[in-house]
């Protein structure tokens, strides 16, 4: 079922959607049947405009269940992450838009008009940002405010973005696209390092920023006409038998291939989990490149049957939780592109390299007195130290370009990798609060996975 928070924004994105099909113009003119028919669905202004904004969304929509589990890895490896570049990196791909145009570099419109399309952007996404949030009201994770859904701060970054991308990177150099979705990136993921928003909420921000962009052009577009518009500077569609060079980010959901990863551990299974990476290829051929990727796949243990019959654990503690067993990889090798009609592509991959499981514990939640005793909630019990490995991953995608350098792509990938993990217990604490563990034996795990979601490309061709 989905999430009563998501209500409000799917009612506001089907109003941004119902004013895209009526005021979406075909090359200056309102779309009709035959024009429709002549260019075909995929190619219509609105399947172009609202394709990404609804891949953001269903992504946002698909991960509410996981955003735990992806703030858990945030906590295990720097909880006390606090840098706020984020706070002014949002506003660097408009800034750099006014100030290309204050230097005597022309983008794609007039600076007048231009304002004008940001100006009614920023209504729109400001309108639709806050309307969810104060009706929403979702924790955010450090528990400071009930105002976490959706990301203000990555809606504005992707507005902005986006602002670049249609002034510039339309119009001059694709490379400025990359480079504001890039900084754009780079603030979604800080406001979650810094523990202020969820996974959820970032991506449906973006959803939001791209989306009021567009929004914002057309409004501008009914009111100028073709008043303050320059010639583009390059042809467009870029050619099927161009060289389809990338950068890619890409989430989906992992489910082992194994019975259960944990192996011989009684009472403790893990199956199912979530992916998320990146990767990017530069291709000499407009079939064959060379790339690398860069990902981790972690997965939840349920821990529901595993039963600690120490004493000395039953008398501290309430209870136990095991945190998800997690795998790092970078990977490099061949990558394949086979082009098919109406801009789609089939994909693929062949990689290999080096892999690094990440550290867990079974921790003991303690009880009231000895939380007090030892000032903090929880206690390390049981620690998993897997060693690093060689792996290989291969995989293959459907990929359709919907604009000039955006594609989205649903894809199936196999990643192989065997681990030797060390079992280690707590046996003291030293007066600095240190913990001192023991071996009490060794476990061979496959993190053997299949992977399946959906990928967002940058081409930079």
């Amino acid at each position: 079922m989905m999430p009563s928070s998501y209500i409000p924004l799917f009612r506001q994105f089907a109003v941004l959607l119902a004013f895209l099909a009526i005021y979406s113009p075909a090359r200056s003119q309102q779309l009709n049947d035959s024009t429709l028919k002549a260019r075909g669905f995929w190619d219509s202004r609105a399947v172009n405009i609202t394709v990404v904004p609804a891949v953001l969304f269903a992504g946002s929509a698909a991960l509410w269940g996981e955003r735990k589990n992806v703030r858990e890895l945030r906590n295990r490896y720097i909880p006390t992450f606090r840098y706020h570049f984020d706070d002014y990196m949002q506003y660097v791909p408009a800034l750099a838009v006014f100030g290309l145009n204050a230097a005597g570099v022309k983008g794609k419109n007039h600076i007048g008009r231009a304002f004008v399309s940001y100006a009614f952007s920023a209504v729109v996404m400001g309108a639709v940002v806050n309307g969810i949030k104060y009706t929403a009201k979702v924790e955010r994770p450090d528990g400071s405010e009930r105002n976490s859904f959706p990301s203000g701060h990555t809606a504005n970054s992707f507005m902005n973005a986006t602002f670049l991308h249609k002034e510039y990177g339309q119009y001059r150099h694709p490379m400025y696209s990359v480079a504001g979705y890039t900084l754009a990136t780079g603030t979604a993921i800080g406001r979650q390092l810094n523990n202020r928003h969820w996974v959820s909420d970032v991506l449906a921000g973006a959803g939001i920023g791209i989306l009021a962009t567009e929004v914002g052009y057309l409004i501008a577009d009914r009111i100028y006409r073709d008043k303050g518009a320059r010639p583009v500077l390059h042809k467009d569609p870029i050619p099927v038998d161009g060289k389809p060079s990338f950068i890619e980010i890409r989430m989906g959901y992992a489910i082992a291939t194994t019975k259960d990863l944990t192996g011989n551990v009684n009472g403790v299974s893990a199956k199912r989990g979530f992916n998320m990476g990146a990767e990017g290829a530069w291709f000499f051929h407009r079939n064959i490149g060379a790339g690398a990727e860069f990902a981790f796949t972690s997965f939840p243990i349920n821990d529901d049957g595993l039963i600690i019959t120490d004493p000395d654990v039953t008398v501290i503690s309430d209870g136990h939780y095991t945190q998800p067993m997690g795998i790092r990889y970078l990977h490099a090798g061949p990558f394949f592109s086979i082009p098919l009609p109406k801009n789609w592509f089939i994909t693929g991959k062949a990689l290999a390299g080096t892999s690094l499981g990440s550290d867990g514990n079974v921790m003991l939640r303690l009880n009231p007195d000895w939380q007090e005793l030892l000032e903090r909630n929880d206690f390390p019990y049981l620690r998993y130290k897997p060693e690093g490995t060689f792996s290989w991953s291969a995989g293959i995608g459907i990929q359709k370009r919907i604009s000039r350098n955006i594609g989205v792509k649903a894809y199936g990938a196999y990643f192989d990798s065997d681990h030797d993990f060390d079992i280690d217990i707590v046996d003291d604490v030293t007066d600095e609060g240190k913990f001192l563990y023991k071996n009490i034996g060794q476990e061979k795990v496959r993190f053997n996975h299949f992977t399946f979601g959906l990928g967002l490309t940058a081409f930079l061709w």
